[in-house]
């Protein structure tokens, strides 16, 4: 039944198609989900006034078209989509378990009734019945746990400064850092770098770090104090630099005492002898 549908379903959209001056109509909806999930673009028109419906991804790829009925005629042509459409409701289009290629501008040309009316968002020639939708899906992965570290920068007297940093590993495109401390529950937005000032007799200060992309985030609590206790001073060398270099000097001038004693010393020892 499916593929006595197709040529003529095919050939629905083909005449369908406005003559060159059609065009994806102005501000296209913006969706963000995460890898796994799914995402449905709506049509916003009422079942009964859908025809068909083509659509493309990135202007130039076509992914599926669906012709309306109980149930609906769903023709998959690009096989990278095969098993995650779905037509859920209103002939809108559906994609599950969602990839990071799936990332792209998609658009749906859509065949109406001839002379409905629609709604004022959506760009209609009432002389083809045809309807343009665009939408920009980004698909991002789950933000991962952050991790803190402490750079030292300068210490005066007993203050110590340093530079708190927040980073993320796999999964870090697009990620925004927020900053929370005991000292007041203090807010520090939209930074990866939190400067705090530590000196001996302070109490402990406790951070959180929340890292979050447009789908998700995460957190790691730390001890400021722990991270940027000052280092365990190096075991001092057996020999220090001094030492080292009295150590040279006294050879050197042991070398030099042995040479003169050589050419000097020795020979007038021998001729008195003779």
């Amino acid at each position: 039944m499916e593929g006595a549908l197709r040529p003529s379903l095919l050939l629905l959209l083909l005449v369908s198609q406005p003559g060159g001056s059609g065009r994806a109509g102005a501000g296209a909806m913006e969706l963000s989900r995460i890898v796994g999930g799914s995402v449905t673009f709506p049509l916003g028109i009422p079942a009964e006034q859908v025809r068909t419906a083509a659509w493309t991804v990135n202007t130039t790829r076509s992914i599926v078209t669906v012709a309306a009925g109980n149930p609906p005629t769903v023709i998959v042509l690009d096989p990278s989509y095969e098993g995650r459409l779905r037509v859920p409701e209103s002939n809108s289009l559906q994609i599950t378990s969602l990839r990071m290629e799936d990332t792209g501008t998609y658009g749906a040309q859509i065949s109406t009734a001839t002379g409905t009316s629609t709604t004022h968002s959506a760009q209609i020639s009432t002389a083809t019945g045809i309807i343009h939708r665009n939408y920009t899906l980004r698909v991002y992965e789950q933000v991962p746990e952050p991790t803190v570290l402490c750079d030292p920068v300068t210490c005066v007297t007993e203050t110590c400064n340093y530079n708190l940093r927040c980073t993320v590993g796999d999964g870090g495109d697009n990620v925004t850092y927020s900053w929370t401390h005991t000292a007041g529950g203090a807010v520090v937005p939209n930074g990866a770098i939190l400067p705090i000032s530590l000196r001996p007799r302070d109490a402990p200060l406790a951070v959180t770090c929340t890292a979050q992309n447009p789908v998700s985030n995460s957190s790691t609590t730390a001890s400021a104090t722990g991270l940027c206790a000052a280092p365990p001073p190096a075991p001092a060398s057996s020999l220090s630099y001094c030492h080292l270099k009295g150590i040279v000097l006294l050879l050197v001038l042991g070398a030099l005492s042995a040479g003169i004693i050589a050419v000097h010393v020795l020979p007038g020892r021998e001729r008195r002898r003779d």
